[in-house]
This record gives structure tokens, C-alpha cells and sequence, in this order.
């Protein structure tokens, strides 16, 4: 069930439509734990990451999505976080 993933994937795209994803943690653990298990955040989360690495090639933006501590987070092409 990949609920929370396509939840996040919205959440993405209108963060990038208002330049508002800066620094923003996404699928983070802390903020799911209390209604899911940890093996169905990780789960959520690495789809979340391929989908959101998809979005991101279709529309031609430079920015790569990788896993940070336990959260998905905007990078650039590099690795680096971007804030």
C-alpha cells in the first residue's frame, strides 16, 4: 500500500510549483510512526524516491530525490542538499 508515497509525491509537486522545497524533508520517519510501521514508511519512501526522480527527468529539472537520514530530501545533481 503506497498511500503515504502518492500523498508526498502531491505535496512535491506543489512545493516545486511554489518554490517552497528548499530544505523540506519528505516521507520523514518521526512524522509517520505513531499510524505506520517503519517497513511501511521505507517502503512509501524508496517509491516515493523513484517517483519523485521520475517527476523530476519528465519535467527536465535538475534536481535528484535521495534518502537522508530516515527522511527523502531535494538534491542537486551532485548529492548536495538544497537550502
Amino acid at each position: 500500500m503506497l498511500d503515504i508515497c502518492y500523498e508526498e509525491l502531491d505535496r512535491l509537486k506543489e512545493d516545486i510549483e511554489d518554490d517552497n522545497f528548499q530544505g523540506v524533508k519528505y516521507l520523514d520517519t518521526w512524522d509517520f510512526e505513531d499510524e505506520y510501521s517503519h517497513n511501511h514508511i521505507e517502503e512509501n519512501r524508496e517509491k516515493f524516491i523513484e517517483l519523485a526522480n521520475d517527476y523530476f527527468k519528465e519535467e527536465n529539472l535538475s534536481f535528484v530525490m535521495r534518502e537522508i537520514c530516515e527522511n527523502a530530501m531535494v538534491c542537486d545533481k551532485s548529492g548536495e542538499i538544497i537550502t
